[in-house]
């Protein structure tokens, strides 16, 4: 369900251990969405479809997508009133009928069986439901309260896909920023400092899916350094390097050269950073579970890291 975005321009890196931290700037690359959120639903009464990577481009309303994930298709559910894309599903304003241009949203709360909006009828007979239409201009009618029969309510999808709607559309994972000391050239054999800037948690999100309610709070999994293929992988962003910190190895995210990168291209390692992240759900009504999304991520630019051999002489 993601737009895939470029990845950014090449970025050098280079610190001394005595200078502190380092703060470098990269645009990061945008993977795609992970083959577990595949569309294998839409509403029966409603004229939907998925977009794909820039192949359909969702309607007024529509966020800009939040998290990365890797491989596969998926997209937003986009659909189509008098020609025009709408989102089907608003985490304020509920699920889109095609039928009349409106959005329903059952109310979490459902008026006393004496309440006048039932209009003669029963909780045994449909929902009492938010329905906000579409205006004359595009822009949107004050909501109103009203009884829907249940062979006439929208169809709504499943508290899985209200989820990845959120983790793909309406949380916006941190773009990670790599920190590196020493600052200008590292030594084989000797501690190099590693740290993601930028590393914040997004808040938990919620949205309705039908009468139950879908929570997702966002965890950082771990941190993966690649310097040309040699790996180095940790539980948090790291510690960024004080002078205070001396010659002294980090206490979460700590590695060492074996080899100089004098036999590299420009003698340099073409070096990245990726936050891997998880998405924990739980949903809460009918239905009531709990369960994970994995295989989200973000990665940096591309930037390079000098690696010298120390040459004693007798």
């Amino acid at each position: 369900m993601l737009n895939s975005r470029k990845p950014g321009a090449r970025l050098v890196v280079v610190a001394s251990l005595s200078a502190g931290l380092l703060i470098s700037q990269a645009v990061p690359a945008m993977a795609d969405d992970p083959g577990d959120a595949g569309a294998d639903r839409c509403f029966p009464n409603l004229i939907c479809e998925w977009a794909d990577g820039g192949t359909r481009t969702p309607g007024p309303g529509s966020t800009q997508p939040g998290g990365g994930g890797g491989g596969g298709g998926g997209g937003v559910p986009v659909c189509s009133y008098h020609n025009v894309e709408w989102p089907c599903h608003d985490p304020e304003r509920g699920w889109f009928d095609s039928g009349d241009g409106c959005y329903y949203r059952v109310l979490d709360t459902q008026p006393s069986p004496s309440d006048r909006v039932w209009d003669g009828h029963t909780n045994a007979d449909g929902s009492v439901y938010t329905v906000i239409c579409l205006g004359e201009n595009g822009g949107y009618q004050d909501p109103a309260v009203r009884f829907v029969d249940a062979a006439k309510a929208p169809k709504v999808v499943s508290p899985e896909d209200v989820a990845r709607d959120l983790v793909y559309h309406k949380i916006h994972f941190p773009d990670p920023v790599p920190g590196l000391a020493p600052k200008e050239t590292a030594v084989v054999n000797s501690p190099v400092w590693l740290w993601v800037e930028n590393s914040g948690t997004p808040a938990p999100k919620t949205a309705s899916a039908g009468a139950s309610s879908v929570t997702v709070t966002p965890r950082l999994a771990k941190v993966t350094w690649d310097f040309d293929g040699q790996k180095v992988e940790c539980d948090g962003v790291g510690t960024p390097y004080d002078p205070k910190y001396g010659a002294s190895k980090s206490p979460d995210c700590p590695t060492e050269f074996k080899t100089g990168s004098g036999a590299r291209k420009n003698g340099v390692f073409a070096a990245s950073v990726r936050t891997s992240w998880v998405a924990d759900v739980v949903v809460s009504g009918p239905g009531a579970r709990k369960f994970t999304i994995g295989g989200l991520y973000r990665d940096s630019g591309a930037f390079t890291f000098r690696v010298a051999e120390v040459q004693v002489l007798n």
